[in-house]
C-alpha cells in the first residue's frame, strides 16, 4: 500500500521459489555456501558479524575479511555477544570494527531508509545503514549477511513451538493492537483471512513464510540499498529438500541443518545461543511519552508498550511529519452560553489550518480567574465538539500555552485580538516562537459575548 500521497512504497519479492536450490543436509549446505563465496572472490567483502551461528559459519568461509558488529550505548548492551563475535573474528583472522549505533546516529540515519522505502521502517533498518556506509568507507564493496538461515532452516523456534489458531495468530502476529493507538484503525483481518481455514484454524506457517520472510527481507534489501551497497545472503536462495521436522524444532533443535553445520566449522568451540540483532529499543524509548500526531490516540497507556511497540509508534509519527505534512491549529476558550462570536472564532481558525485542536476551560480554571460559568463543563465540552470546523477537544486544566504545545505541537494558537501587544501575550508569543509556533489573533464578534449574554439574562430575570 501507498502510506503518503505521490511516495511509492518500495517492497520487492526478494527471490523466486523456482530458483531456489534444495540441499538435503549440513555438507550439502556447507557446499552451496562455499559456491556463493567463490562467486565473489573478486570483490571486498565485509561481514555483518553477530555472536550467533549463522554468521559464525560464513566467517568461517571468509578468512581475512572484514567483520562489522554493532555495539550499543557505549558497549553496555549485549556485551557477551561481542564476546562472541570478538572470539569468532579472531579465528578467522578477521579484521573487526565496531559499528557504535546510538539514538542520535539512529535519528540522523531514518530519513535515508524512510525515503528510499517510501514507508515506515523496522528498526534495524537505520542501523544496517550506518553499518553498510561505515564499510562503504572502509573500502568494503558487498556486504555479506546471515538473515536467511532462521526462515529457510527453521529458526523462529518460538513461533513453531505451538500450533495457533486463527484469533491467537492474528493477535501474535499483529504486534500491536491498531484500536489501542490510532483514533481510526483499519482492520487487518483481510490479511490473515487468506490463510484461514476450517473453522479458527490459520496455515500460520504459510503466512509466516509469505509475510514475515519477505518483510525481513525487505528491511535488509532498503537500508542497504538507501547506501548504496550491494549485499549477499548467502542462505537466502537456499531450500531444504524435505519439509522441516517441527519436532526437532519444538524438542530444542532449533536449525538443527545449520547446527550440525556450525559444528563441522567450529569443532573446538561451543555452540552459541541463538539471540536476534540487538537493538536497545527499549532504552530509548524509557522515557519517551508517546506520539503527539492527531491520528494518534490521547489516552494511549505507554506503560504497557514494548520498545518495539512504540517504536512502530514512533517511527510512523516520523514518516507522517514528513510526508504528510499537517499544519495543526489550537485555540482555547470557556465556550460558556456558545454564540455566534463562539462560532466565528473557531470558522476562521479552521479556515487557517488543517487539524483544529480546541482546549475548554474546566470549571475549576474558570472559578480561579474569578469567574463562574453557566453551563457545566462537560456540557461546554460536548458542544463544541459538535461544531463541524473542530477536529479535537482537549481540557485546558492551566493557562500555560508553552505547557499546551508540547503536548500537540500545534504550529499556530489562534486568540481573539483584545489580548494583543499585551506583556502576558508578548511573553506567549516570544516562548512559542522558540519552538516553531506562531500567534494570529482574530477580532472578536462586535456586540456579543458570554458575559453580555449573562447580564442580559440577569436583568431579563430582576425584571420579570
Amino acid at each position: 500500500m501507498e502510506f503518503a500521497e505521490g511516495v511509492q512504497h518500495r517492497a520487492n519479492v526478494h527471490i523466486n521459489p523456482a530458483e531456489k536450490v534444495l540441499v538435503k543436509n549440513a555438507e550439502e549446505t556447507g557446499a552451496e555456501i562455499k559456491k556463493v563465496f567463490d562467486s565473489l572472490k573478486d570483490e571486498r567483502l565485509g561481514l555483518l558479524l553477530s555472536g550467533g551461528m549463522d554468521s559464525a559459519i560464513l566467517a568461517s568461509y571468509m578468512r581475512g575479511c572484514d567483520a562489522y558488529t554493532f555495539r550499543f550505548l557505549g558497549g553496555e548492551f549485549q556485551k557477551e555477544e561481542m564476546q562472541r563475535a570478538e572470539r569468532f573474528a579472531a579465528y578467522n583472522d578477521m579484521t573487526l570494527h565496531y559499528v557504535d549505533i546510538n539514538w542520535d546516529a539512529m535519528v540522523e540515519a531514518l530519513p535515508y531508509v524512510m525515503a528510499t522505502k517510501g514507508a515506515p521502517v523496522h528498526s534495524i533498518e537505520p542501523q544496517l545503514y550506518i553499518a553498510a556506509k561505515q564499510a562503504q568507507s572502509d573500502g568494503v564493496t558487498r556486504i555479506i549477511i546471515g538473515d536467511g538461515a532462521d526462515y529457510v532452516f527453521g529458526g523462529m523456534d518460538k513461533l513453531m513451538s505451538r500450533d495457533w489458531n486463527y484469533a491467537d495468530w492474528k493477535n501474535r502476529f499483529s504486534y500491536l493492537d491498531l484500536a489501542l493507538v490510532l483514533k481510526e484503525p483499519v482492520d487487518m483481518d483481510y490479511l490473515f483471512r487468506r490463510y484461514s481455514h476450517a473453522e479458527n484454524q490459520i496455515d500460520w506457517l504459510k503466512m509466516m513464510n509469505d509475510i514475515a520472510t519477505e518483510e525481513s527481507y525487505s528491511s535488509y534489501e532498503n537500508a542497504f540499498a538507501a547506501a548504496g551497497m550491494p549485499y549477499t545472503d548467502p542462505y537466502d536462495h537456499l531450500q531444504l529438500a524435505e519439509p522441516l521436522d517441527l519436532n526437532r524444532i519444538c524438542n530444542g533443535e532449533s536449525k538443527y541443518v545449520v547446527r550440525t553445520l556450525y559444528r563441522m566449522r567450529y569443532p573446538d568451540l561451543p555452540l552459541p545461543e541463538k539471540n536476534p540483532m540487538p537493538r536497545p529499543v527499549d532504552a530509548y524509548f524509557k522515557d519517551w511519552q508517546g506520539p503527539i500526531r492527531p491520528e494518534f490516540r490521547r489516552d494511549i497507556d505507554m506503560s504497557v508498550l514494548t520498545g518495539n511497540q512504540k517504536w512502530l509508534l514512533w517511527c510512523l509519527e516520523q514518516f507522517l511529519i514528513k510526508y504528510v505534512p499537517l499544519k495543526i491549529g489550537y485555540t482555547t476558550g470557556v465556550y460558556d452560553l456558545f454564540h455566534i462570536g463562539h462560532l466565528n472564532l473557531l470558522r476562521k481558525a479552521k479556515a487557517q489550518c488543517d487539524y483544529l485542536i480546541v482546549g475548554v476551560s474546566t470549571d475549576d480554571l474558570v472559578e480561579y480567574k474569578g469567574k463562574r460559568s453557566v453551563i457545566p463543563f462537560e456540557e461546554r465540552k460536548e458542544i463544541v465538539g459538535a461544531i463541524r470546523y473542530v477536529d479535537e477537544v482537549v481540557t485546558q486544566l492551566n493557562m500555560d500555552k508553552l505547557d499546551a504545545w508540547k503536548k500537540y505541537r500545534f504550529d499556530v494558537m489562534f486568540v481573539g485580538d483584545d489580548w494583543k501587544g499585551t506583556d502576558k501575550w508578548n511573553r506567549i508569543e516570544s516562548e512559542l516562537a522558540e519552538v516553531g509556533a506562531k500567534v494570529v489573533y482574530f477580532p472578536y464578534t462586535k456586540g456579543t459575548s458570554s458575559t453580555l449574554i449573562n447580564e442580559t439574562l440577569q436583568n431579563l430575570r430582576h425584571t420579570n
